[in-house]
């Protein structure tokens, strides 16, 4: 699986596109940096993806929050079982430093799961804002407040 986002995961909510972009090419850089490089660059890489994917996560959860969005519970909970499951690669890394199994979770089960997530999950949130065109004005307003 490629760290590659692509059109197909676009959900037409600007800022949270521009989110799903960045999260694919920090987990595609820290796969390239986990496939030979010095292991603090590689411990770098990954808090760079940690620290946005907690900024992203955040920001999708104040959008659901703003919008009412009725499934934000569920979706909620899919975000905190990612974040258990990345703690795991975390605790890896630093147990082992950068090995094959770090390598393949950047490589490949990261970006499944963003991928999955953005389609079962995100796209679903983006047709409820769709149909809400005064929560989702909000919604962007309140996403630009929180990343400010």
């Amino acid at each position: 699986m490629s760290a590659t986002w692509t059109k197909d995961l676009k959900i037409d909510h600007p800022e949270l596109d521009r989110q799903h972009a960045e999260l694919f090419r920090l987990v595609g850089a820290a796969a390239e940096a986990a496939d030979g490089a010095p292991r603090p660059e590689v411990e770098r890489a990954v808090q760079a993806f940690s620290d946005e994917l907690m900024v992203h996560l955040s920001a999708e959860e104040g959008v659901m929050e703003d919008a009412l969005y009725p499934e934000r519970g569920r979706h909620k909970l899919a975000h905190e079982l990612f974040v258990r499951d990345f703690m795991q690669l975390r605790e890896e890394l630093r147990e082992k430093g950068p090995t094959p199994v770090v390598s393949a979770w950047l490589r490949t089960r990261i970006p499944e799961w963003l991928r999955f997530h953005i389609l079962a999950n995100d796209l679903p949130l983006a047709a409820h804002l769709a149909k809400r065109p005064r929560a989702t004005a909000a919604a962007r307003r309140g996403v630009s407040r929180r990343l400010s």
